[in-house]
C-alpha cells in the first residue's frame, strides 16, 4: 500500500514539474485571459459590509438600483444580499 501511495505522490510531483517547464516554454495550453479584467483600471474599492479595500479587478460585484457594489468575499456578498431582503 505504501509503495502505491509513494508512486502516486512521485507521479504527481513529476506531473507538476513537467507542466511548469512546458508552460515556461510555451508548450502547455493556458486559459485565455479575459479582456475585461486586463483593461480594468487598477484601483481599490471598498466592501460595503466589512469596509475592506480590495483591487477592483479581484472583487465580486452586484448591482442594485443602478449602483454597482464590490465585495471581498462570497460571505460579504451574501450578507449584503440577505440584509437587503429584510
Amino acid at each position: 500500500m505504501f509503495k502505491i501511495l509513494l508512486g502516486l505522490g512521485l507521479g504527481y510531483i513529476g506531473y507538476i514539474i513537467i507542466k511548469q517547464v512546458a508552460r515556461s516554454l510555451g508548450l502547455w495550453p493556458q486559459a485565455p485571459r479575459t479582456v475585461e479584467k486586463d483593461q480594468e483600471p487598477d484601483v481599490l474599492v471598498q466592501d460595503p459590509v466589512c469596509k475592506t479595500f480590495i483591487p477592483r479587478r479581484e472583487a465580486l460585484r452586484t448591482e442594485k438600483d443602478g449602483t454597482t457594489y464590490f465585495f471581498c468575499s462570497e460571505g460579504c456578498l451574501k450578507r449584503f444580499l440577505s440584509s437587503d431582503k429584510n
